[in-house]
């Protein structure tokens, strides 16, 4: 029987994870702001069709990608993964591991055009941010919680600073482009975040 040199088309997952795929090697070609439906349809061999079919915009696919990296890690949300141990330093050291696992599974190029988006002046992106920020905010209230719980004793911050942890990893992500190990999270939650949130 003779081979044929026509692509088998590509799909359910296998499609899903090529275009995938195509999006993080195209942002790392171009960019993430020069990003288009066309480039990702060549290099995952598929047609814009396909693509504009799924996803309305640049935005929906790359947090679809996050989306579905992310459950690699977690079994749902970051705030139901949180379990209570036995010091306020040891919350917030799972908590930013956890955080961080996904972050790097998911990729820099991912997490960071999602973190450019949300920078944006954009309605429908507006909506997505403020949920993105009470998520985070309900973890750290969490953690407060578990701390009032033991007997800890912490201080009453504003809503800002609750999201100070996740403000600094983001940063550190961007800023190291490299992967942050378990000596640099101690430090961060040592000499950063305990003296913010200790009483």
């Amino acid at each position: 029987m003779k081979e044929t040199n026509k692509n088998v088309r590509k799909r359910g997952n296998v499609l899903l994870e090529s275009i995938y795929d195509a999006t993080v090697e195209v942002i790392k070609e171009v960019g993430y702001v020069n990003l288009t439906f066309q480039q990702i349809a060549k290099a995952a061999k598929t047609s814009r069709t396909v693509i504009y079919r799924r996803w309305a915009t640049k935005f929906d696919l790359i947090r679809e990608i996050k989306e579905y990296k992310k459950s690699f890690v977690l079994d749902g949300e970051l705030f139901d993964s949180i379990q209570k141990t036995e010091s306020l330093r040891e919350d917030l050291l799972q908590m930013l591991t956890l955080y961080q696992k996904v972050y790097m599974e998911v990729g820099p190029e991912i997490m960071s055009a999602f973190i450019f988006e949300l920078s944006q002046n954009n309605e429908k992106i507006a909506e997505i941010k403020v949920i993105a920020k009470r998520k985070n905010i309900m973890i750290m209230e969490k953690l407060m919680e578990f701390a009032r719980e033991r007997g800890d004793k912490i201080k009453k911050v504003s809503n800002e600073t609750l999201m100070l942890p996740f403000d600094l990893i983001r940063i550190e992500n961007i800023m190291r482009k490299s992967d942050i190990d378990e000596n640099r999270l101690v430090s961060l939650v040592d000499e950063i975040l305990l003296p913010v949130f200790r009483g």
